[in-house]
């Protein structure tokens, strides 16, 4: 339930993906290998992409047009969707906002489903609210989103009745219209702050005399507020129309079961008579750049932003899934050097990147961007720009071009070995894409065919040219939004534009090409061996021991084709450090990454890993030093090495550290502007005042690390690899993979030295703590409630806090968001600690400044009534269905498992079966709940922290 706003550069730029809806006619309910394909004129791949024979598409004859498909990942579980194609942009003026507020009205009540009888039923059936039961209001399109077991055929039915409600029943009690006004407030709330504000700056002058800049789907205040009813309801009777309408279903059931439900519930939608032709519209072209500099005293960062506006691509065709190559491979080298400028010693940028895609509208954007150094503007511009002129002048070299070719390849190839273990939301999410932007869905074995096809007849020469066509003289775009202190350096519109001509003009010298090695290890390490193997049938692992003293535990799955899931735990972590040396080392294993492995720097790596399928990522916490990762089945020996690597000769470069403070510390002194930082650290302070091991973090924090220190103790971490257990999950080949755990990991170094973390005091100060900060423009505060405690730690206690905290979060969503219309969201999280036996469980929220008190009282009022009875059983059933379900799918997931068996071989653990836990879950009882509540739910040990607007300030407007 959320309005989007789909960015062609997440980090760097607003620029917007396009919504529009296409859609094309077809026969009705016919299968899509029977579609009408473009007739080939000489060549196997030409006309029109078809779609992918395994699903079916058709229309009824009110014009609701369907798409189904079967799919039995996960099992038992059908995501089914209703696309509107009617959004923000269709809004009149007494309707900003009315779009998404319709959407919302959606989940309070319809003809068939009374108030929240929708929700209560979806929670009842073991699925929750947000995660399964969703929807999203965009400039172009509503998607109403519903995942639902298939156990049986009652539920599915009455998933597909919840979405033909919703379709044309949605009932807008006005009582219920009143009651939602607070809670789409309080959604528009959660976004207020620095970036918003930049938003409503920058949109109205990039996007120019565009209906876009002005129908922002989360609307303005007054009209939420105070709008009529009857402009609300006149929004969902011209928009919800059939002709406008989708349906996807996609999962584990009959398909002609539920062709016969979408004709049975929405053929009797009457057709529109005579309707009004939906509108659609254009972004505007510009000759002159459009040029927008904006600041704000709350913006953590300086991000600027080049692009070029063309006429939408949306490859439908062969020959545009060809020119899509094209534009992958450029696109790709052009970021494989921005990532190589980034690492350079005295680049301007922190962060850099470049993409091209469909727009909002009917334009396709070219967009390079930055996060940037400050007081760096036009010099990471210029950067920008100038390696884009360089590609134009020089082209890309042609081992730059082998090793992107390779990359594109093989994400192709892994996509489709892994054809028929795809999960049905991302299909779900494909076919919502082709009916609103029409994009071709011809499946990703096809695409992966075209993608060999193609790939070998695409020269560099073609390559090349993309530059010259996308970097045009007319239809460019530049945003600059910086903090206020940024401001006495920025430059001038008229100087921005004088850069970019300027730019356009210099003569710059060819790229260098550096060779890399061929081979991560130029020898190969003497082997140890595999000295004792157990199995446990119960669980279907296989436990090896190996000569070193290493553990290796093995799952073989076949969840996924081409995944081999990995990770490493031992003890130790920070916890060995003296309270002094913490500050010095303790990013040690982010200043490791940094440097590479062995002799291959991180630009090496990259250099050496495209084409390739696999990762590794080293972790130090409190307690642990931990490895996780994950190989394709063809790339495991190079993990396998580069596992090795990680523990044998770890990079040392100063250089590369020299660059990470560079780029990192002036990241962590923006952030001190931003009021929620402010925040936490007020609350840091009150808690943690005391304890020496915890510290803000600065820039200065990030200067002041010790590179010799924190390889020393990197190396340390990662010296015995005894001390580790060696997780692997997925499709494993015993035999090849001994050899390779032999070769690789029984050859690392050990000793019988066993390790465990150490305990370090608890500083923590106790007591009821509470703290007000004042801080920030928006007239939004937020809450935060931590409560704290000791218990001895059990599976049993531990179900027992568990199910508190998911009863309590269903009981503040009802109580707070849909009785009290004050939040969008309650965020309910924490745990009950086993190494500690402690308990900690944080309650937060953002809300109008004026309701905190008023909804801090709500809450202790809850916690009062969960000690004081037994809670329905409705909830504590919710709870249960909604846990084993979710485990269903979970136990069909690597990652559950190589997280399982990690927990399970933990040193000082007592496990748990799968089949016990379920059995203590299904056990739980209000009783129970309450038990745990009694003890949770008080405010001896606690903080409580409130973030309000800054006093004596004229609060920033927020919606207009």
């Amino acid at each position: 339930m959320f309005p989007t706003l789909r960015h062609s550069l997440t980090v760097f730029t607003l620029g917007l993906l396009v919504i529009s809806c296409t859609s094309s006619n077809t026969d009705k309910a016919e299968l899509a290998n029977e579609s009408t394909i473009a007739e080939e004129e000489g060549s196997q791949f030409s006309g029109n992409i078809p779609l992918d024979p395994k699903l079916i598409k058709g229309e009824l004859e009110n014009g609701i047009k369907y798409i189904i498909r079967k799919n039995a990942k996960p099992e038992n579980r059908a995501e089914i969707r209703l696309v509107v194609n009617a959004g923000s942009i269709l809004e009149d003026e007494t309707q900003l906002g009315f779009a998404h507020f319709a959407e919302h009205m959606a989940f309070n009540g319809t003809k068939d489903f009374k108030k929240q009888e929708i929700v209560e039923y979806v929670e009842s059936i073991g699925m929750r609210f947000g995660a399964h039961l969703n929807a999203y209001t965009s400039f172009d399109e509503t998607v109403y989103m519903l995942q639902l077991p298939t156990d049986d055929s009652e539920t599915l039915e009455t998933g597909i009745h919840i979405l033909e409600n919703w379709a044309h029943k949605i009932s807008f009690e006005p009582e219920e219209i009143d009651k939602e006004r607070g809670v789409v407030i309080e959604e528009m709330r959660t976004r207020q702050g620095a970036d918003t504000r930049i938003m409503h700056k920058q949109l109205p002058v990039l996007y120019k005399d565009s209906q876009y800049a002005k129908r922002l789907p989360i609307g303005k205040q007054d009209i939420l507020a105070n709008g009529k009813h009857e402009d609300l309801i006149r929004f969902y009777k011209d928009w919800y129309r059939p002709e406008l309408m989708s349906l996807i279903a996609v999962g584990d059931f009959d398909t002609q079961q539920v062709k016969v439900l979408f004709e049975k519930y929405f053929s009797g939608i009457e057709a529109s008579k005579d309707p009004e032709p939906r509108p659609q519209f254009t972004i505007p072209s510009n000759e002159k750049p459009l040029i927008s500099i904006e600041t704000d005293p709350e913006l953590p960062r300086t991000v600027v932003s080049i692009s070029t506006k063309h006429p939408a691509f949306i490859p439908t065709t062969y020959e545009g899934h060809r020119q899509a190559l094209i534009h992958q491979l450029y696109i790709g080298m052009l970021n494989n050097r921005y990532a190589e400028l980034v690492l350079e010693p005295e680049s301007p940028m922190i962060g850099g990147g470049a993409n091209f895609r469909a727009s909002f509208g009917d334009i396709s954007m070219f967009t390079a961007g930055a996060i940037v150094k400050p007081k760096q503007v036009q010099a990471s511009l210029a950067m920008l720009l100038t390696e884009i002129n360089r590609s134009i002048q020089f082209g890309f070299s042609e081992a730059e071009f082998t090793r992107q070719k390779a990359a594109i390849q093989n994400r192709y190839e892994k996509a489709a070995k892994e054809a028929n273990k795809i999960e049905s939301s991302r299909y779900a999410n494909e076919y919502v894409r082709h009916f609103t932007r029409g994009e071709s869905i011809p499946g990703i074995e096809l695409e992966n065919t075209l993608t060999q096809h193609f790939l070998p007849t695409i020269t560099l020469e073609e390559v090349n040219e993309m530059g010259k066509n996308w970097l045009t003289e007319e239809n460019r775009l530049i945003s600059i939004s910086a903090p206020d202190t940024e401001l006495p350096g920025l430059p001038t519109e008229a100087e921005v534009y004088s850069l970019w001509k300027a730019l356009d003009e210099q003569k710059l010298t060819a790229y260098q090409e550096t060779a890399i090695a061929d081979s991560l290890l130029p020898e190969l390490p003497t082997p140890g061996s595999v000295v004792a193997k157990d199995y446990e049938a119960s669980i279907d692992t296989h436990f090896w021991t190996l000569s070193n003293g290493a553990k290796v535990v093995l799952k073989q799955t076949d969840f996924k084709d081409d995944v081999i899931l990995f990770s490493a735990r031992a003890q130790g972590g920070l916890s060995i450090l003296e309270d002094k040396d913490v500050k010095d080392t303790f990013m040690a294993a982010t200043i490791a990454a940094t440097m590479g492995l062995a002799d291959f720097s991180v630009i090496d790596l990259g250099k050496f890993m495209q084409g390739k399928s696999f990762k590794l990522n080293s972790n130090i916490s409190n307690r642990h030093q931990t490895l996780n990762g994950e190989s394709s089945v063809k790339d495991l020996e190079h993990f396998m090495q580069a596992l090795h690597l990680n523990f044998l000769t770890p990079r040392k470069d100063q250089s590369a550290f020299d660059t990470f403070v560079a780029r990192a510390a002036p990241w962590y002194d923006n952030q001190l502007v931003s009021p929620q930082s402010v925040f936490s650290e007020e609350m840091r302070k009150l808690s943690y005042g005391n304890e020496p091991r915890s510290f803000q973090m600065t820039g200065d924090v990030i200067r002041a690390l010790d590179f010799e220190k924190s390889l020393e103790f990197f190396e340390q971490r990662f010296s015995n690899a005894a001390n580790f257990n060696f997780i692997f999950v997925g499709n494993i080949e015993l035999n090849k993979m001994e050899s390779l755990v032999a070769q690789y990991i029984a050859s690392l170094p050990s000793s019988s030295d066993t390790e465990t973390w150490m305990k370090r005091p608890d500083r923590r100060t106790k007591g009821e703590l509470s703290v007000v900060v004042n801080k920030g423009l928006e007239a939004k505060a937020n809450v935060l409630i931590k409560l704290f405690g000791k218990k001895q730690w059990s599976h049993r206690e531990s179900a027992k806090f568990e199910a508190l905290e998911g009863v309590l979060s269903t009981i503040l969503r009802e109580r707070i968001r849909e009785e009290k219309s004050g939040v969008y969201g309650v965020r309910v999280s924490g745990g009950l600690e086993r190494l500690d036996n402690q308990y900690s469980m944080t309650i937060s929220f953002s809300c109008d400044p004026n309701r905190v008190d008023e909804l801090n009282g709500e809450i202790k009022a809850i916690f009062g009534e969960l000690q004081s009875a037994p809670t329905e059983s409705k909830y504590v059933e919710n709870y249960i269905t909604q846990r084993l379900k979710s485990r269903e799918v979970s136990k069909k997931q690597n990652r559950f498992w190589s997280h399982y068996l990690l927990s399970l071989v933990e040193p000082g653990y007592e496990p748990l079966s799968i089949e016990a836990y379920e059995t203590m879950l299904q056990e739980m009882t209000p009783q129970l709940v309450q038990e745990t509540a009694m003890y949770v739910l008080n405010f001896d040990d606690s903080v409580t922290a409130v973030l309000l607007p800054e006093e004596d300030q004229e609060v920033a407007g927020s919606a207009e």
